[in-house]
């Protein structure tokens, strides 16, 4: 008999990539989503629930109608910054909403399996070269506070009540589906933008402002440091935690760390072109309190899974240049008769 998932925040990246991954191993899927633009909606083992998930009624419905066998929970406030600005939401969502999620189901569905996505953020800053599953921490935003008390709440229900609950610390993950809110995208846009010719975008950055104006891409701090790695290979991280016989938490990053200025390196090398032609510092972008040195030491799942990343960072970043390369062709097509050059085969999907 197929099992059955319930994803909650399926229309973001990482639930796009995670309900493509149980459809293939015969799940009956149900998706989450606040936006009626959930993609999929068609029934091809795929059943989209739209509502809000701090609606105590919808969420209670969602669990006891659904009766999942396992639970994968992305929902959240997705970017610290945000956070700042609406920090009572960032609460709701990123710290109680996983309580209210192991009181269901100890009331609804006990033998269910919970995945809780954690985050990088719970560490804050400077602490320790790699950080691991003991790592201390000290979050820096509402974001980070409230993915900190998620992730300890979960492992609290998980030694009180033996729910199957597991946390994945995820590192910082990227792909061609990332929103141009986030940096990596932003980046992979303008370089895409420069290529095609364009030097005043259409896209706005968060102050309301051409991504690529006059030719520039300006960005904050470029020495900050992340663990990159692919959102897909995160989703196959979060199967996985779930089918091994003992709950517990890892951290999953690739043990590797680049700065926001490879970032540029490599995106606009990837089309040709020096990013220093094309980037400027704006100090007014420089954030107080970001993280500014995340590296995973993932030796636990590497233990207990034998996992490693199946792609590299040069891939992922050369890969999200060229689907944005795309988008820009599309759009330039759609405002203009003008012919413009095939940039090559493009898939959004990585391996």
């Amino acid at each position: 008999m197929a099992k059955t998932a319930l994803i909650t925040g399926a229309s973001g990246q990482d639930g796009r990539y995670l309900v493509a991954l149980l459809r293939r191993h015969g799940y009956l899927v149900h998706a989450q989503s606040r936006r009626p633009s959930a993609p999929g909606t068609k029934d091809d083992g795929i059943r989209w629930h739209l509502g809000e998930l701090t609606d105590g009624a919808f969420l209670e419905l969602l669990i006891a109608s659904t009766k999942p066998d396992e639970i994968y929970n992305l929902a959240a406030v997705s970017r610290p910054i945000l956070s700042w600005k609406a920090p009572r939401e960032t609460a709701e969502i990123n710290a109680f909403l996983p309580q209210a999620i192991c009181e269901l189901l100890l009331k609804h569905k006990p033998d269910a399996r919970l995945f809780q996505a954690s985050s990088s953020d719970i560490f804050g800053d400077g602490f320790s070269e790699r950080q691991d599953e003991h790592t201390h921490c000290e979050p820096k935003s509402p974001y980070g506070v409230a993915k900190l008390y998620g992730h300890r709440i979960i492992g609290a229900y998980r030694q009180q009540y033996g729910l199957h609950a597991c946390s994945g610390i995820l590192f910082n993950h990227e792909s061609p589906y990332r929103p141009l809110s986030f940096v990596s995208q932003k980046i992979a846009y303008a370089a895409a933008a420069a290529w095609c010719g364009v030097r005043d975008t259409p896209e706005l950055d968060e102050r309301g402002r051409p991504i690529l104006l006059d030719g520039k891409l300006l960005l904050g701090d470029l020495g900050v440091r992340r663990d990159f790695g692919f959102a897909g290979d995160y989703a196959e991280v979060m199967h996985m935690i779930l089918q091994h016989p003992m709950p517990d938490d890892y951290v999953v990053g690739t043990g590797e760390n680049h700065s926001i200025q490879e970032f540029c390196e490599v995106a606009f090398h990837s089309v040709g072109l020096d990013w220093t032609d094309y980037v400027s510092v704006d100090p007014k972008l420089i954030r107080k309190t970001d993280s500014h040195y995340t590296r995973a030491n993932p030796d636990k799942l590497r233990a207990a899974f034998n996992w490693r990343p199946k792609v590299g960072f040069a891939e992922l970043v050369s890969t999200m240049v060229q689907v944005q390369v795309k988008r820009v062709q599309e759009d330039l097509t759609a405002r203009s008769s003008a012919p413009r050059p095939a940039f090559g085969k493009v898939d959004s999907g990585l391996p």
